[in-house]
């Protein structure tokens, strides 16, 4: 599994994930996640664009509830984009829809969670972060 995660504005995450969500993966999630948490503390709204994913396993649903938990007790929510059909029924089946936001893509996800633009010091012209986990994409 590989994820890119971009601060689309301030106090916003898109994860784009690239692969399955199963017990393997869910420390590599969790992982990324809480790292740019940690650095960016303003961030309370995450978008997880899921349309390279074709299959989470009961051990990657965990972790996403994990990360709803996360996010609800920074204030903010998580949200769906990109989900396939299999995917989108399970998360309707395990009650992931009702406590996350679904939507068609980024942008409308992005809008759905009602980010305010602050940071920390109450400022709101930060630069966009990008950072990818996967290994060929980093510097030499």
């Amino acid at each position: 599994m590989k994820y890119d995660v971009n601060e689309v504005k301030p106090g916003c995450l898109v994860l784009t994930c690239d692969g399955n969500i199963s017990w393997e993966d869910r420390d590599t999630l969790a992982g990324t996640l809480e790292e740019h948490l940690h650095r960016l503390p303003a961030v309370i709204g995450v978008v997880m664009d899921m349309q390279r994913v074709e299959y989470v396993n009961s051990a990657g649903l965990g972790a996403l509830f994990q990360i709803v938990q996360r996010l609800r007790g920074r204030g903010g929510n998580l949200a769906f984009t990109g989900l396939a059909t299999p995917v989108k029924r399970l998360f309707h089946a395990v009650g992931l829809d009702r406590v996350t936001t679904i939507a068609e893509n980024v942008d409308s996800a992005v809008e759905r969670l009602h980010i305010k633009p602050t940071t920390p010091t109450g400022t709101t012209d930060r630069p966009a972060d990008k950072v990818s986990t996967d290994p060929t994409d980093q510097p030499a």
